[in-house]
């Protein structure tokens, strides 16, 4: 297993030393390995969307009813 080493301020730290102990991790150091590890799978993820959008086929503009509906969906499912 590689090692790297990374420069945080101290209030950073805190915070993920903090986040890591919520979350139950035994150290930072695991936190932050597997938070990398979701990043990059997440990536992935986005990545295969993007190529399965743009292999289905031409798209067609939104109009401003279907525009309004997202937004709406979005404001009751996160507030705001």
């Amino acid at each position: 297993m590689s090692t790297i080493s990374v420069k945080v301020p101290d209030p950073i730290m805190s915070a993920i030393a903090e986040r890591a102990k919520n979350s139950g991790y035994s150290d930072v150091n695991e936190f932050v390995s597997q938070f990398i590890l979701r990043i990059s799978e997440r990536q992935n993820e986005v990545e295969e969307l993007a190529i399965k959008g743009l292999q289905s086929g031409p798209s067609e503009p939104w109009d401003g009813k279907e525009i309004d509906a997202i937004r709406e969906r979005l404001k009751s499912k996160h507030g705001s």
